[in-house]
C-alpha cells in the first residue's frame, strides 16, 4: 500500500556483480540476466541462479518483526542436489553399448523347453547391432522403474561430439 518499492530482487552470481530485477515485472525469471547467469554456471550439477530479495528496511520490520539474522539457511531440497551432483558419478557412451549389448543369463522362470531332449533349459540373450544408420539418433533412458516407483538417473553420460567408433559394438558377421 506503500508508494515506493517494498523490496529489490539482486540477482546473485550474474555476469555483472550487481543485477536488479524489476519486482512490478510479471516474469522476472525470463529476464536476458537470468539466461546470461545460466549459461555462465559450472559444471557440477544443474544451471541455477541465486535470488535476493532486498526489502526497505521499515518494510521488513513492519512483516517480519526485528530478525536479527540476516542469512537464510538453502532449503533441504537444494541441499541434496548440491551433494547428489558433487558425488556424482560418470560413465561413456562407449560403455553404454557394451552393458547394451551384453550377454546375460536369463532367469529359471523364463526357461526354455529344448525341441530334443524337452527338458527346460536356462538360456542367455544377447542383443546386437548388426547396421548402423549414417545419422545415429541415441535416445538413454533417464528413468529407472522400481516396482510402482519411477526413480531419475542423474548418472552423467561423456559422449564424443565426433568420431565415434561404433566398430566394436556392431556384430561380426561369420
Amino acid at each position: 500500500q506503500g508508494t515506493g518499492a517494498l523490496f529489490r530482487i539482486r540477482l546473485a552470481g550474474g555476469s555483472a556483480p550487481c543485477t536488479y530485477l524489476s519486482p512490478q515485472d510479471p516474469r522476472p525469471l525470463c529476464h536476458p540476466a537470468i539466461d546470461r547467469a545460466l549459461q555462465l554456471c559450472g559444471a557440477g550439477g544443474p544451471p541455477h541462479v541465486r535470488l535476493t530479495v532486498e526489502w526497505d528496511t521499515s518494510t521488513k520490520e513492519r512483516l517480519f518483526g526485528s530478525i536479527q539474522e540476516e542469512v537464510v539457511q538453502d532449503a533441504e531440497s537444494v541441499r541434496q542436489q548440491q551433494q547428489a551432483h558433487g558425488q556424482q558419478h560418470s560413465c561413456t557412451l562407449d560403455e553404454c553399448f557394451q552393458l547394451y549389448t551384453k550377454e546375460e543369463q536369463l532367469a529359471p522362470d523364463d526357461a526354455w523347453r529344448c525341441p530334443h531332449c524337452k527338458v527346460p533349459q536356462q538360456g542367455t540373450v544377447k542383443l546386437s547391432l548388426w547396421t548402423l544408420p549414417d545419422i545415429l539418433i541415441i535416445h538413454l533412458k533417464r528413468f529407472r522403474q522400481v516396482a510402482e516407483q519411477r526413480h531419475k538417473l542423474t548418472t552423467l553420460v561423456r559422449f564424443p561430439l565426433r568420431g565415434l567408433d561404433m566398430a566394436p559394438h556392431v556384430a561380426q558377421r561369420g
